[in-house]
């Protein structure tokens, strides 16, 4: 009886991870526009995903030629620091939260439940980049953890990086402190 338990649980871990690794997306993480010459509008896809928004999103509605926007890439850990941006800044700012290398059932039964949590409050629109088209039409391929990437969206379409950062490491999972949070966003504010 015992004996045929851990054959079924032993079975059921196998089977989860074998889903687990059958569901990790597999994309070239390039884009040839990108890698051509300069970074500009078009290169952003057509529609998107945004949190507590429209899952097609059209392009347009966030992104214009001739207005200047700060686009922010949030990878896993920088998610945590950004929610609260909002009472920082009143800059014109699009977040991106880079998950697309986050297989499918994770993000289908936790992460997506989590960014919509995590910005409910947030005044600044969060694009859920799960297919990983954003970053690639940014030509991004650094998904370290705890990695930030601004980018500025000049007003005459092109797309310059102006800087990257790092944040405390597994901060999702702990939390940052109020006071650090505070810190390290007016200290991005400025540079922005």
């Amino acid at each position: 009886m015992i004996k045929n338990s851990f054959k079924v649980v032993f079975l059921g871990v196998v089977a989860f991870a074998l889903l687990m690794y059958m569901t990790i997306p597999n994309h070239q993480n390039s884009n040839p526009k990108a890698q051509a010459g300069t970074l500009s509008i078009n290169n952003i896809p057509k529609y998107f995903d945004v949190v507590l928004a429209n899952p097609y999103t059209k392009a347009e509605t966030l992104f214009q030629l001739g207005v200047e926007k700060y686009i922010i890439v949030l990878n896993h850990d920088s998610l945590a620091l950004f929610k609260d941006l909002y009472k920082y800044s009143d800059k014109n700012i699009v977040l991106v939260a880079n998950i697309s290398n986050t297989p499918w059932l994770i993000k289908q039964l936790a992460v997506n439940g989590k960014l919509e949590e995590m910005y409910k409050d947030s005044k600044i629109p969060l694009i859920n980049d799960s297919n990983g088209f954003f970053i690639n039409s940014l030509d991004l391929k650094d998904n370290t953890q705890n990695k930030y990437f601004i980018y500025k969206l000049n007003s005459d379409g092109t797309i310059v990086k102006i800087s990257e950062g790092l944040v405390e490491l597994n901060s999702l999972e702990k939390g940052i402190p109020q006071e650090n949070s505070k810190n390290s966003l007016e200290q991005i504010v400025k540079s922005l």
